[in-house]
């Protein structure tokens, strides 16, 4: 197909040339050519359009989901945060709670043992006051029996006795008096523990206040503030396990003041108990050798004469003793003799021949045995003699005895017996002693 053109334009190759060479025909301006996208170009143009806008648009579209899922997670998160702090607030009540009523059930417990202590020091005390009596009693009876005379003024079995009782309440007073002394620290021990828990126990009652109000607030509640940056570790706080340890603690020192205490007052009622028993058969004792004297007295006074002849056969075996002891003394020189004689020759043994063999070791041996043995012959030879002196003396005097017997029976009898007698036993865990038909000044 030909055109009206064909003869006036030049021949191109393809369409595109031919608007170039049209346009070039028309004048168009140079520019105008140059500025010219081809079709491809725009729609590559369009393209990329489409699908950076698709691009930006699903970038969007999980962004938006991303922010969704942040916010579910965060809202999600907060709860259970919350959730487990109320848990945790929970825990802590009960276990505040529980550690508060351990040291409400030790308060009482202790309170009660400071009861039972001040009770059993009292009893002590009471205890303590009530060996005044029969201490006043020994020591007039020790007086009394001072008035013998000539041989009956002897520490006789009634005497020991006697000054036995009131050693034995001398200890008994300061076992006493000890025992009152450590329940006085006992019961400051108590008394430290009492405080230490009342103080524990307040501030468990406080901190459960505050964590009930904590455990109670929730999102809608009035009165909430925010804290910027709050101190979770403040230098007054404490961990957990300090926090248990310290209220532990605080219940094993009560624990153990109490059973110091438990076992101070039973310390206290032993005392007590076995002073008492002691006490009354000391004083059984004491009775008993009062009334073995009075019946020795009775049979002194009625037969001296059989006694002057008991004395007469006691001297003459003393003097036979004392004869066969000084010839067992005198046994003694001849080995001595030898043995020192053999020790002296010995010792002129020349240079290292003077050792200490076993003759120089038993030559020693023998001589302290020789000298031992010498020693006591002569201690049991001065005892037979003292023995012998004093028989010797009392038969001088037998004959003077019956009014010295006359006289210590009526202080034995009528001055000591009676009075211990007229002392009725009530004990010492009634913490008195009564006196009847005699008068007797009591200390107060």
């Amino acid at each position: 197909m030909t055109s009206a053109y064909s003869s006036v334009l030049p021949s191109y190759g393809s369409k595109r040339d031919v608007g170039k060479a049209l346009l070039q025909t028309l004048g168009a301006p140079s520019n105008a050519v140059r500025d010219r996208k081809a079709p491809d170009q725009w729609n590559a143009a369009l393209n990329m359009h489409v699908r950076l806008s698709d691009k930006d648009k699903n970038k969007a579209e999980t962004q938006r989901d991303a922010s969704n899922r942040l916010i579910k997670e965060l809202d999600q998160k907060t709860k259970s945060k919350q959730a487990e702090v109320n848990r945790r607030l929970q825990d802590r009540i009960t276990t505040v709670a529980y550690w508060k009523q351990r040291l409400n059930t030790e308060h009482a417990a202790i309170c009660q043992e400071i009861t039972n202590l001040s009770m059993s020091k009292k009893k002590t005390q009471q205890a303590l006051a009530s060996t005044e009596l029969p201490t006043e009693v020994s020591q007039n009876c020790l007086k009394n029996r001072e008035n013998r005379e000539a041989i009956d003024l002897v520490q006789d079995l009634v005497d020991d006795e006697l000054i036995n009782e009131l050693n034995m309440l001398s200890e008994v007073q300061k076992l006493l008096a000890t025992r009152i002394g450590d329940s006085d620290q006992r019961l400051k021990n108590l008394n430290d523990c009492k405080a230490n828990l009342e103080y524990d126990i307040r501030d468990k009652e406080e901190c459960l206040r505050l964590d009930e109000h904590c455990y109670k607030l929730n999102n809608g509640s009035a009165g909430l503030q925010q804290v910027a940056q709050p101190s979770l570790y403040d230098g007054h706080t404490t961990t957990v396990d300090k926090h248990e340890s310290f209220s532990q603690d605080n219940l094993e020192k009560s624990e153990v003041a109490r059973v110091m205490s438990c076992l101070q007052r039973e310390l206290n009622d032993f005392s007590i108990n076995k002073s008492n028993d002691e006490l009354q058969k000391q004083s059984e004792l004491v009775g008993s050798m009062f009334r073995l004297r009075l019946k020795e007295l009775t049979a002194a006074k009625t037969n001296l004469d059989g006694q002057l002849e008991k004395t007469n056969q006691e001297i003459s075996s003393v003097e036979d003793s004392l004869h066969q002891l000084r010839e067992a003394l005198r046994s003694k020189d001849g080995p001595m003799k030898v043995a020192t004689t053999r020790f002296a020759v010995r010792s002129k043994r020349p240079n290292v021949e003077q050792t200490r063999d076993y003759v120089h070791g038993g030559l020693l041996s023998e001589i302290n045995d020789i000298s031992g043995s010498q020693e006591a012959l002569k201690q049991q030879i001065a005892s037979a003699e003292e023995t012998l002196h004093r028989l010797l003396k009392n038969k001088e005097r037998l004959q003077q005895d019956i009014e010295i017997k006359k006289k210590s029976i009526q202080i034995d009898e009528q001055q000591c017996l009676r009075l211990r007698k007229t002392l009725s036993w009530r004990g010492l865990t009634n913490g008195h002693w009564v006196v009847e038909h005699y008068h007797i000044r009591r200390k107060v």
